[in-house]
C-alpha cells in the first residue's frame, strides 16, 4: 500500500497463492466389481494463485471535487487430485484443469450443409464417407462435431473438458465521483472476463424436450432452415434433437460482462429563502438508477444469472426518485 502526491495518488497491490487439502469429495476410484460405494474423503487438493490492484486518485480543481478509483482482481486455480480415473484421452480429464469446467462436451464445427451428403436412390441423405461419422442419421442443419480421437467415428470418444470455468478469472470495477457546489454525482461500474456459461437445455431446446413452452426469440432468428442456410444454430428436428442439443461448444457461451451497476445525480440545497420561511436546513434530492446498461456477448440471459433450466427472474433496471428534509 502506497500513496503519492500528497496522497492524492493511492496504490494497492495484493498476491496471493495457495495450496488447499484435504477437500471433502466422492472417491471416484472405487471398482464397480466391489459393489458398493465409499462416504465422501478429505482426498482432494485444489492449488490457488491470484492478484488485485487497486488505484485511485482523488483531486480537487477550484470548486469540483472528483475522485476515481479503479480495481482489477485475477483469481485461477488447478485441480491437483480429484481421484479421478484417468481417461483413455487427455483431452477428457479435469484433473490439472481450473474448477467448474464444463465436461463430456463436443467440438462444434459447422452446421452440415446439403454439399456434405450424397442422395439415395429413395431420396434420403446420406452423409459423404470422406467425413466423420456420428453415430446417429444426421441431415442438412444439423450440428458438425469434431472427430478428437480420428478414429473416423463421432462418438462418446470425441467429448472433451474445455473452455473457461463458470467462475471469471478477471473481475474489475470503476468508481467516479464528482461534487461541484451542491451538485453531485457518483457512478459504479463492474466486470468480468474470462468467464463461460453452458446454456441448458432448455436453452437449447428449442419449445423445450417436453415441446410445452414457448420459443426463444433467438431461435426463431438463427435457426437453420431451408430458407436460412446461414443460420448459426441447428434445424429444430425432433429426429436428432438429442443430436443437436448435445453439450458442445456451441451452446457455450463467453459470459464477459461490463454494466454500469449505480448512478446517483443528488442536488443539495441550503440557506435559501422559501427553505427558511420553512424552517428547513438542507433538502437533498436525489435520481438514481441500477442495472441500466450492460454490455455482453451471452444472448437471452443475464451475464450474472442463472443458465439452468427455468432460468431466474432477470434482473431488473430500477429508477429511484428521492429527497431528503433536514428541520
Amino acid at each position: 500500500d502506497v500513496t503519492f502526491l500528497s496522497n492524492r495518488l493511492s496504490f494497492n497491490f495484493d498476491y496471493f497463492t495457495e495450496k488447499r487439502t484435504g477437500i471433502l469429495i466422492a472417491p471416484n476410484q472405487m471398482p464397480i466389481i466391489i459393489a458398493t460405494s465409499l462416504p465422501n474423503l478429505n482426498i482432494g487438493a485444489v492449488n490457488n494463485k491470484g492478484y488485485e490492484v487497486v488505484i485511485g486518485w482523488s483531486d480537487r480543481i477550484n470548486k469540483l471535487d472528483y475522485y476515481v478509483n479503479t480495481n482489477i482482481s485475477y483469481s485461477k486455480n488447478k485441480i491437483i487430485n480429484i481421484d479421478e480415473v484417468p481417461n483413455l484421452y487427455d483431452y477428457q480429464n479435469v484433473t490439472g484443469g481450473p474448477t467448474g469446467r464444463q465436461s463430456g462436451m463436443y467440438k462444434f464445427i459447422r452446421l452440415y450443409r446439403y454439399g456434405d451428403f450424397d442422395k439415395g436412390e429413395d431420396g434420403e441423405y446420406i452423409l459423404k464417407k470422406d467425413l466423420p461419422q456420428p453415430y446417429i442419421q444426421v441431415y442438412p442443419g444439423d450440428a458438425m462435431y469434431a472427430d478428437l480421437n480420428d478414429d473416423g467415428t463421432v462418438d462418446a470418444d470425441d467429448r472433451m473438458v474445455y473452455g473457461y470455468s463458470s467462475r471469471p478469472e478477471y473481475v474489475f470495477g470503476l468508481n467516479v465521483g464528482l461534487q461541484y457546489e451542491g451538485v453531485g454525482l457518483t457512478m459504479n461500474w463492474a466486470g468480468a472476463t474470462h468467464v463461460a456459461k453452458m446454456l441448458e437445455e432448455d436453452y437449447r431446446t428449442p419449445f423445450t424436450t417436453a415441446g410445452s413452452r414457448g420459443l426463444i426469440q433467438y431461435f426463431v432468428d438463427d435457426s437453420w432452415t431451408p430458407e436460412h442456410q446461414d443460420a448459426s444454430l441447428p434445424r429444430p428436428a425432433v429426429t436428432t434433437r438429442s443430436w443437436n442439443t448435445s453439450k458442445s461448444t456451441l451452446w457455450l457461451q463467453d459470459a464477459s460482462y461490463l454494466r454500469l451497476k449505480t448512478i446517483s445525480l443528488n442536488y443539495t440545497m441550503k440557506n435559501m429563502k422559501f427553505l427558511n420561511t420553512l424552517k428547513i436546513k438542507s433538502l437533498v434530492i436525489n435520481l438514481s438508477g441500477y442495472n441500466l446498461l450492460t454490455f455482453t456477448k451471452l444472448k437471452a440471459l443475464d451475464p450474472e444469472g442463472n443458465t439452468q433450466n427455468n432460468g431466474a427472474y432477470p434482473i431488473i433496471k430500477t429508477y429511484n426518485l428521492g429527497a431528503t428534509i433536514n428541520f
